[in-house]
């Protein structure tokens, strides 16, 4: 990898060189000609400029698609007027790979320029193909239904309902009011922080074996958060559409980032084996306390929604329900 990533240098290096005899320009490179979920993708915008600008802005995080998470970023600066950027992206997405044109901003005194860089598309790589396709056993047949033990199994309850409402109690004395179970006010604060705690006691550094269900338990306590107050189906979505959600319900841009950071690190030791180190696992366990604590001052008012929303369903009075939210 290390050999690799030296190779790759020397070419953006190289493409440099060729810039300086051009005018203003900007080429872009990617290195792979297929992904897979969990490769590295090394992806340059070289530039070259026409004159010196005062401020020069690549693109950043949020100008990749949600699927691409940026692992590394390396500048090569010859001179003032040749200079270029090297990501080192981790693609999460399963299918095909498609990074749209990205904007460059070149900003004089008086005026700022924009360049788009060339789209990229590189195929996902999959081991099936058309031979090795999966297919049906035997045909599907459809059977006609058998509707008489319908008719027979209504007739015989509609006449046991009969025979006991004929031969019911009528004396209102012995009659018993049922009783009403109100079900304690669930904060989702309080059980993102409880669920958070206690798979960091579970989880044992010295078990391999643990390292998956502790980062699944991580993702889905911020999933379920999201299921709880914002009635988003977080965790039967994919990581893919779950973002979307939280890009269409206008969730708080630091807890989005902070949402995507630890569902696709989970996501890479789900699926694409891969096998984190004890401070990897403790910098995901912050990352969900990062959110946990943005989330107490950027919810609060929903929580509040919520609970109000409790006291009306079950005729509480709220001056007795106490705090909304948590210290």
């Amino acid at each position: 990898m290390r050999r690799f990533r030296s190779i790759y240098s020397g070419l953006i290096l190289a493409l440099l060189a060729v810039c300086s005899a051009q005018s203003q320009t900007l080429t872009t490179y990617a290195a792979q000609d297929s992904v897979e979920v969990g490769d590295l993708i090394y992806y340059s915008l070289v530039l070259q400029a026409d004159k010196e600008y005062m401020e020069i802005i690549f693109p950043d995080t949020l100008s990749f698609p949600p699927y691409l998470e940026i692992r590394e970023k390396q500048q090569f600066k010859l001179s003032t007027f040749k200079d270029s950027l090297s990501y080192s992206l981790q693609n999460f997405g399963t299918n095909d790979l498609a990074i749209p044109p990205l904007e460059v901003l070149l900003i004089s005194e008086n005026d700022t320029t924009i360049l788009l860089s060339d789209p990229v598309n590189i195929p996902y790589r999959t081991v099936i193909n058309e031979e090795t396709a999966l297919q049906a056993l035997k045909p599907l047949f459809t059977f006609p239904r058998i509707w008489w033990p319908w008719l027979l199994g209504a007739l015989l309850a509609g006449g046991i309902f009969w025979y006991f409402w004929r031969n019911r109690e009528t004396d209102p004395a012995t009659e018993k009011q049922p009783t009403i179970e109100i079900p304690p006010f669930e904060n989702p604060l309080e059980r993102l922080e409880k669920d958070l705690h206690h798979y960091r006691s579970q989880f044992n550094f010295s078990e391999p074996d643990s390292f998956k269900a502790y980062y699944s338990g991580i993702s889905d306590a911020i999933r379920r958060y999201f299921e709880d107050l914002y009635k988003i189906p977080a965790l039967e979505s994919t990581s893919r559409e779950l973002m979307r959600y939280l890009d269409v319900y206008g969730i708080d841009q630091e807890m989005t980032e902070l949402t995507r950071s630890v569902v696709m690190e989970a996501d890479l030791v789900k699926f694409a084996k891969y096998f984190p180190d004890r401070e990897d696992a403790l910098k995901v366990f912050n990352k969900a306390l990062q959110f946990l604590d943005k989330a107490k001052s950027a919810d609060q008012i929903r929580i509040k929604q919520l609970r109000t929303e409790y006291n009306n369903r079950y005729g509480l009075n709220q001056a007795t329900e106490g705090s909304d939210g948590m210290g």
